[in-house]
């Protein structure tokens, strides 16, 4: 009589390979493989599968996963086995929301042109793995992009990303550069707080040029109070120059009784000495005409 069924013309029909010799009465899963090569069944409805001569019913008697077939009950080792690998294919169209995941993609990754959107993106985003010709949307970025190297056209603007504050007081957000002028700043990193402490050393105004030290705070800069202009040298006006009176409150002034360099009273000023004073070899003592140095 002739076959009256469906036609065997379609798929790949595979008679697998025999698995009975693992067969021990306690282990239940085992690898399929056809000529030695591993087999991944679609499903268990896509294999026809006897055990001991009787067939067993798909995902009640067995269940698939990947390459492997995991029977409900141990087979004994008396047991005999052979299966059948239905080979019919099938169209599945355009898979269902939320029905792939990472594990059915091919480990060459993705490569897509055109427009992406998503709610989140979460994993390692690398030029190997995802290559994104259009434009990517998403709520989020999750994992490792630091081999994103020709990543082009993201904006920099990152309103309230950072935010300044001085003294506790808020004087900038959304900043995108710090410059920093001026040799030798140095910046601390505080993890216990997260906070990030700024010693700027030189450069930027006559504040910028303190440097604290363990014996208190030295310049080489001319130094004015009570003006933001002080003039001349610290040989002639004066390293440190003050508009206004200079009050000694419970202290005294003291000069040094040798004088290493020459030193100039200019127009328009009177000195004080308090000797005796010994000038070094060489050096000299100028007074401009009109101007009188006082030596007590």
């Amino acid at each position: 009589m002739a076959y009256l069924g469906r036609q065997l013309n379609a798929g790949n029909y595979l008679k697998l390979d025999d698995i009975s010799s693992g067969f021990n009465g306690s282990t239940t899963t085992f690898n399929l493989t056809s000529g030695g090569s591993a087999h991944y069944p679609g499903s268990a409805y896509s294999i026809l599968v006897s055990l001991g001569g009787i067939i067993q019913e798909p995902e009640s008697a067995f269940n698939i996963n990947q390459n492997q077939i995991v029977f409900a009950t141990a087979p004994v080792s008396t047991d005999d086995f052979f299966c059948i690998s239905l080979g019919e294919p099938l169209n599945i169209n355009v898979p269902g929301n939320a029905t792939v995941d990472s594990t059915k993609l091919a480990s060459g990754g993705i490569s897509y042109n055109d427009t992406i959107t998503a709610t989140e993106f979460i994993g390692p985003v690398e030029s190997t793995s995802v290559n994104v010709v259009g434009v990517v949307t998403a709520t989020s970025f999750k994992g490792d992009g630091s081999q994103l190297t020709n990543l082009t056209g993201v904006s920099t603007n990152f309103v309230g990303a950072i935010g300044i504050q001085s003294a506790g007081l808020s004087i900038g957000v959304g900043v995108t550069q710090l410059n920093f002028i001026g040799a030798g700043n140095t910046f601390l990193y505080n993890a216990t707080d997260d906070t990030i402490d700024i010693s700027i050393a030189g450069g930027g105004g006559a504040g910028g040029k303190f440097i604290s030290g363990g014996t208190g705070i030295g310049t080489l800069s001319t130094v004015g109070f009570g003006t933001t202009t002080p003039v001349g040298t610290g040989n002639s006006e004066g390293i440190i120059q003050a508009v206004g009176n200079i009050a000694i409150l419970d202290g005294a002034l003291t000069t040094d009784q040798d004088l290493n360099q020459s030193i100039t009273i200019p127009i328009g000023k009177n000195g004080l000495l308090i000797g005796p004073v010994t000038v070094g070899t060489g050096l000299t003592v100028d007074v401009a005409l009109n101007s009188v140095l006082v030596v007590v």
